[in-house]
């Protein structure tokens, strides 16, 4: 079984310019503590290609099963490194505009 999180969002107009170097401190990070993120089988991070938005992204996160997404979940929960991470980039999205939805394969 695989299960793949999906997250969308938009970044802010006036953010645009911070979302790459806090995009690339957040794979420092999670490159710098592998261990953390074992459960990690996959990360994919897409922009939308249309020409009237601009700043629209989908990360794909995948895992093998429902516990490693859970564990992975949970060991980060308690991780400041990474809750500080987080901050940051939330600082960037619209809000409005945040969507994460877990797919697991059927078949």
């Amino acid at each position: 079984m695989t299960v793949i999180v999906e997250v969308k969002y938009v970044v802010r107009p006036e953010k645009q310019a911070e979302f790459m170097p806090c995009m690339q401190r957040i794979l420092k990070y999670v490159e710098a503590n592998a261990e953390l993120f074992k459960e990690w089988k996959s990360f994919k991070l897409l922009s939308q290609m249309t020409f009237n938005i601009v700043g629209k992204y989908m990360e794909l996160w995948g895992f093998e099963t429902v516990s490693d997404l859970e564990a992975s979940r949970t060991k980060l929960a308690k991780d400041g490194g990474w809750n500080q991470l987080m901050q940051e980039i939330a600082q960037l999205i619209d809000p409005a505009t945040f969507t994460m939805t877990t797919w697991e394969t059927v078949t």
